[in-house]
């Protein structure tokens, strides 16, 4: 066992790694009554097309996501959450793009919380009828996803921003996906992507890490696992240029929704690391339409929209910048969100205090095991690690290198999006 310290925040993680290849991190909160374990695999709703040992293989979208539904069933079709709660925990699962996580929550016998997690996702008996018995809920929720406002608009965008990457596909998958989903699908991607060495588990809160640790090694070794066979993905080429410029839709949406996008090849900024780039990006949009900024405080004011959000999103060798708001006069208001976009402030004094905010929100986020056990997985996921600088990449950030950075967004490779409440009758 040994320990990663975390500059600059006060907070160190134990690591481990079992026999079989499973990573094992685990951070103590002694202040807290309760704990968070997640087990993450390296494999989500982007990984329809892999090859192993040379051999071309594809899964129908949705496999993944139709997966988790059966990992968290048991064999005579029970849920398996319901092992949980007989612990009094509390426990969820989710499939991402790039991982799958199994987790829960509790407040006593994380022993016990353990072995359940472990032994119920590592090893797996597929029966056909459990099978079948969900495929009825789950094309419900693509029926469900094919009506979200949000969900549209995201995938809607990504479509309009790139010709190749998956992120374009929603990854539920749609109805016809699933309809043809088989068992060996299933057993496919399991045997491909659920294995030690493809995984990582994370354990967070008041636990003992030395009491953790032992008990997850002990645990492995009582099982056995194929020889695991690394996967490979398609390469994908990715023009500069975007798909379309303008697009709408209608959805079930009370007000309309306005998004204006810009997709930013890395490789146009300066030569800096993806998490200095990533935080001098989110710096500068929370900066220009954040909740402290006043161009937020005059289009509310003006009531031209009701909310105005931001984000910046990593896509393989691209960011995407995104601000949307909702609004009753989408017409008036995506030329002002491009205008805005196209002509982005540098202020000195607040720049240095939304860093100020950022250092701080870092340091008070330790308080909370969930959080931290969020984070964590989306670093090792991202980074193939956790992250141990990242006080001090925020302090390293000068005005120099913002300007820097914004000079360089190219504004051509702009979309704007609007979705449209459904037309009476609809």
């Amino acid at each position: 066992m040994r320990e990663i310290v975390l500059k600059g925040v006060g907070e160190k993680v134990y690591y481990d790694q079992c026999d079989n290849g499973l990573k094992i991190y685990v951070w103590v909160n002694e202040k807290v009554n309760t704990f968070k374990g997640s087990l993450v695999f390296l494999g989500g709703a982007e990984n329809t097309e892999f090859t192993v040992n040379k051999k071309k293989y594809s899964v129908p979208s949705g496999t993944a996501h139709f997966l988790e539904h059966i990992m968290c069933k048991n064999d005579d079709g029970s849920s398996l959450l319901g092992n949980f709660n007989q612990l009094n925990s509390y426990s969820n699962a989710a499939t991402y793009a790039d991982k799958t996580a199994y987790e829960f929550v509790g407040t006593t016998n994380i022993l016990g919380n353990l072995e359940l997690l472990l032994d119920s996702i590592q090893t797996k008996n597929f029966v056909l009828d459990c099978i079948e018995t969900e495929r009825g809920p789950i094309l419900e929720e693509a029926r469900m996803q094919e009506d979200n406002g949000d969900r549209l608009a995201y995938y809607g965008i990504n479509s309009c921003l790139f010709f190749h990457y998956p992120n374009r596909v929603c990854g539920v998958g749609t109805t016809s996906d699933i309809e043809r989903i088989s068992l060996q699908d299933l057993k496919l991607f399991y045997d491909t992507f659920y294995h030690p060495l493809n995984s990582f588990l994370v354990v967070t809160g008041n636990v003992n890490p030395l009491e953790v640790i032992h008990f997850v090694k002990e645990n492995q070794k009582k099982k056995k696992f194929p020889v695991w066979k690394k996967p490979c993905f398609p390469k994908y080429v990715e023009p500069k240029k975007i798909v379309c410029e303008h697009k709408e839709i209608q959805a079930n949406v009370e007000l309309p929704k306005v998004y204006v996008s810009v997709k930013v090849p890395i490789s146009s900024l300066p030569k800096k690391n993806i998490v200095t780039l990533l935080s001098i990006l989110q710096l500068v949009l929370i900066s220009n339409f954040g909740s402290t900024s006043l161009f937020r405080e005059e289009m509310i004011e003006k009531k031209l929209v009701l909310t105005l959000n931001t984000s910046v999103e990593w896509e393989r060798k691209y960011f995407v910048l995104k601000v949307w708001a909702k609004t009753k006069y989408p017409l008036e208001v995506l030329p002002i969100l491009k205008e805005k976009l196209k002509n982005l402030d540098v202020y000195e004094n607040d720049i240095f205090r939304k860093i100020k905010s950022e250092i701080a929100n870092l340091v008070l986020g330790y308080e909370d095991p969930e959080y931290v056990n969020d984070i964590f997985a989306y670093m090792i996921v991202k980074y193939g690690k956790i992250l141990t600088n990242e006080k001090e990449i925020l302090e390293g950030i000068t005005i120099k290198d913002i300007l820097d950075v914004v000079q360089k967004i190219p504004m051509d490779k702009m979309n704007t999006f609007v979705v449209n409440p459904l037309k009476k009758g609809d």
